[in-house]
């Protein structure tokens, strides 16, 4: 997985989350992932392979959103005890 820290206008401004790839066998093992109850919250913390940005022979691409508002938002770490 991949950790994301965002500040907005001020410090206390603060977004903090991970980003997981799709089949980590890991998952299980992950108290951040594991400390998100919704199964929903839990995908929109999991990238989807991108395979028209992908480079053969290069680079596997990833599309993964940051949302920092309504009902899709990214699930942060503060929201759940972590």
């Amino acid at each position: 997985h991949i950790h994301f820290s965002l500040f907005g206008r001020a410090f206390t401004q603060r977004l903090v989350t991970q980003m997981y790839f799709p089949g980590d066998p890991l998952f299980g093992q992950d108290p951040i992932f594991n400390s998100v109850r919704d199964p929903a919250a839990r995908e929109r913390m999991i990238c989807a392979f991108d395979l028209d940005a992908t480079v053969p022979e290069w680079a596997l691409a990833y599309r993964w959103d940051i949302v920092l508002r309504g009902t899709e938002a990214t699930p942060r770490d503060e929201e759940h005890g972590a």
